[in-house]
């Protein structure tokens, strides 16, 4: 099986995981979307890399547990900012610590925190601790949690929910199309792979093509075409879409008209006497 079809037969496991991990930490719909987007996202860079390298020494669900867990960390990181302690907190120990970060990080009031020690971890606060706390109720909390009803009022200065769904989609999409186009120039012979590359990664036009690697430009062309058709056909194979394939391999259009001189290139072509010898050819964009 191709590492495309081996992710499309491990997404289902891949979304069940996802899914319990987004109702254990309560994301909200938006969220989950957001996040599920992500986790698919990272399996699928890098040529599927991360489904590569399970070797089979557990389940599949456990293996992937573990992958979606680490996404989430970079996932909250990235709506929350990365949390560190303060000197004060880390010099106090473990208890001072964990109130910091469920004051500060979590937007808990002081009275939650404590109440939470004491049930969850038995754990009374000494005089130190105290005027921890004391310290950490000046400030207040980084964020402030307001119930869902009260959420709508409170204007988002980034991008909507909606923008976030459809970038992430689009994300998706790219990263798809561009994994099947890495595969499929695989099979190609070298110095067409480099075409590729200079083509569609570096958007180098065919004119600077042929004059960097010393092709003759004219039937350079038609060696793109078919270089786009052996491609096409390949992506198709994968399940690419026609309309996907097109926004990807079609060109500008060019057009082409007769001239009297000869245009100077600076390079010495290989090509037939045709090719040299009476009606130039110079591209127009």
């Amino acid at each position: 099986m191709s590492d495309e079809a081996n992710f499309l037969a491990a997404l289902p496991v891949i979304d069940d995981v996802t899914g319990k991990v987004c109702r254990r930490h309560r994301l909200s719909a938006t969220e989950a979307d957001d996040f599920t987007q992500q986790v698919r996202l990272h399996f699928i860079e890098r040529n599927y890399e991360v489904l590569r390298k399970f070797e089979g020494r557990c389940a599949l669900p456990t293996y992937i547990n573990v992958v979606v867990q680490r996404v989430f960390l970079d996932f909250r990181n990235q709506m929350w900012g990365r949390w560190r302690p303060s000197t004060e907190a880390r010099r106090l120990g473990k208890t001072a610590i964990l109130i910091e970060r469920c004051v500060v990080r979590d937007g808990w009031t002081i009275d939650q925190t404590i109440e939470m020690l004491r049930v969850n971890h038995q754990i009374e606060l000494d005089a130190r601790l105290r005027a921890f706390c004391d310290t950490l109720s000046g400030r207040g909390p980084s964020r402030r949690l307001v119930p869902e009803d009260e959420a709508a009022e409170i204007p988002n200065p980034g991008p909507g929910a909606d923008d976030n769904v459809l970038k992430a989609e689009r994300d998706f999409l790219a990263k798809r199309v561009q994994a099947a186009l890495d595969r499929a120039r695989q099979d190609l012979p070298a110095i067409q792979q480099l075409i590729v590359k200079m083509l569609f990664e570096d958007g180098v036009a065919i004119s600077d093509i042929a004059r960097a690697l010393h092709l003759v430009q004219r039937p350079l062309y038609r060696t793109v075409d078919q270089i786009k058709k052996t491609i096409r056909v390949a992506m198709e194979a994968e399940g690419i879409s026609r309309a996907d394939i097109d926004a990807l391999l079609n060109a500008p259009t060019m057009e082409w008209f007769e001239t009297d001189q000869e245009p100077d290139t600076g390079l010495t072509t290989q090509g037939n006497a045709s090719d040299r010898k009476g009606t130039s050819w110079r591209q127009s964009r």
